[in-house]
């Protein structure tokens, strides 16, 4: 009997690591996101541009290495993308790698002109090609999940569902940059995409966390290994704060003077109720998190959920504190930041001390005589 068909042995409490896929794609944009954080809000402080530099080529890596994993994974069973769309959660987990894209994107548009000037032009090509796709592959998935809950497929709700009804809210958020960059034609197209995003998104995103906290709250609390999926509806939250601020700028220069105006006070009046909804949503999230930690939570590609959703609040109220000259939008900005600073580091530790423990476990199965 050949020792490379042993499988690796299994910590007690530790759930053997999922292959590369969709559901390591937290990871490219928790690190993405954070790139274009330090850019935007924290350029001015000493060493926040080097790092930023730094997170989007960690970025690109991520997202290039990922890719080329799963698609070798695809090659060598052709059952392997089939199994990555079987079940609601595995699909809601493509929403990762559709938000991974865009976030990849606008990281680059966001960081590499700063960086190399010269390059600014190719920056923005690069955020067009990863829109495009990133927006494709996300409305197509809110669309398809959205008829399998319709046909009522068996599962439990949970916040993971929301995965798949977040990225066309990312779609309006890094439209609304794009669309600055284009001509009058694709800009008009873009606008519409961005627009229609944020429409589903936060129609799909309420009807979707509303079961999911309900059944959170009423049914079954969200098992100990999913812990950290409490902050996923975060997502939603901040991101459509971003994306009205971000739109609103973009569409004004098409408007009388006092339609403007109005947009601008419909804008800011709503993002100031959703970052006042989220309160209640980060305690409950964090309350629910601690308690993954206490009881011992292993370690999956879910503790990135702490990462992206936190950076989407921090985007969101710093595009709020500059439109509207809010200080404390600004003062949430800086904290969720400095937040996400420290999920960030702690995600990659342990991921990569996993992968590492994961691939030691596999070598030492191997040796093992039958």
């Amino acid at each position: 009997m050949s020792t490379d068909l042993l499988p690796a042995p299994r910590l007690a409490g530790a759930p053997t690591l999922p292959a590369p896929g969709p559901a390591w794609f937290g990871s490219v944009m928790g690190t993405a996101i954070l790139a274009t954080l330090l850019q935007l809000v924290a350029g001015h402080v000493h060493g926040g541009v080097l790092a930023s530099r730094v997170l989007l080529v960690v970025a690109w890596a991520l997202l290039i290495g990922l890719t080329a994993a799963f698609a070798r994974r695809c090659l060598a069973d052709t059952t392997t993308l089939r199994d990555s769309l079987h079940g609601l959660v595995p699909m809601a987990q493509w929403g990762m790698v559709s938000m991974g894209l865009l976030a990849v994107g606008s990281a680059t548009s966001t960081v590499l002109p700063v960086w190399a000037p010269a390059l600014a032009a190719t920056a923005w090509a690069v955020d067009a090609v990863t829109w495009v796709a990133g927006s494709t592959l996300g409305f197509a998935l809110a669309v398809g999940f959205a008829v399998r809950l319709v046909r009522r497929e068996p599962g439990e709700p949970t916040t993971v569902w929301g995965l798949a009804v977040v990225p066309p809210m990312v779609t309006a958020t890094t439209g609304a940059a794009l669309a600055a960059q284009t001509d009058d034609v694709l800009r008009a197209a873009v606008l519409l995409v961005a627009i229609a995003g944020f429409a589903i998104a936060l129609c799909l995103g309420g009807i979707v966390f509303g079961v999911a906290y309900h059944h959170h709250w009423r049914v079954a609390p969200v098992p100990l290994a999913a812990s950290t999926s409490a902050w996923i509806p975060l997502g939603i939250v901040g991101q459509s704060v971003a994306a009205a601020q971000a739109l609103t700028v973009e569409l004004r220069s098409d408007l009388t003077a006092d339609a403007g105006a109005a947009l601008v006070a419909v804008a800011h009046g709503y993002g100031a109720a959703m970052l006042v909804l989220g309160v209640p949503l980060v305690a409950w999230a964090a309350r629910v998190t601690a308690r993954g930690f206490r009881r011992g939570m292993p370690f999956s590609p879910g503790w990135w959920a702490m990462t992206f959703p936190v950076g989407t609040i921090a985007l969101g109220a710093h595009l709020l504190g500059q439109g509207a000259g809010w200080a404390w939008a600004d003062v949430i900005a800086t904290v969720a930041l400095v937040t996400l600073a420290g999920t960030w580091p702690l995600c990659a530790l342990a991921s990569a001390r996993a992968v590492v423990s994961g691939r030691a476990a596999l070598n030492a199965s191997r040796l093992v005589p039958c």
